[in-house]
């Protein structure tokens, strides 16, 4: 006599447990990044009263403190991502 439920055949699927989950890490630059978001959030919270802004020779804009904090970190992003960029770009040169 042949027991066919202790062998499994190939038509069964495999369990979940069968592939181990991949371990998900975490780079001290994302909890860098967390943190300073988390801060500059705060701050933008905390200012939200009008002031008056002219950008570089442009026309002087009022509006609240929070608008310039947000356009630098958004040009501060940028910057560090471009500058993140052309670094690997010269790394794949070399």
């Amino acid at each position: 006599m042949s027991d066919d439920a202790s062998h499994p055949t190939s038509e069964q699927a495999p369990t979940a447990s069968a592939r181990p989950e991949p371990k998900r890490t975490i780079s001290v630059g994302q909890i860098l990044g967390a943190i300073l978001l988390i801060l500059v959030v705060v701050f933008i919270i905390e200012n939200t009263t009008k002031v008056k802004i002219r950008i570089i020779a442009g026309p002087k804009v009022e509006a609240p403190v929070y608008v310039a904090i947000l356009i630098a970190a958004v040009v501060g992003a940028l910057i560090a991502a471009l500058l993140r960029y052309r670094r690997r770009r010269h790394r794949r040169s070399s």
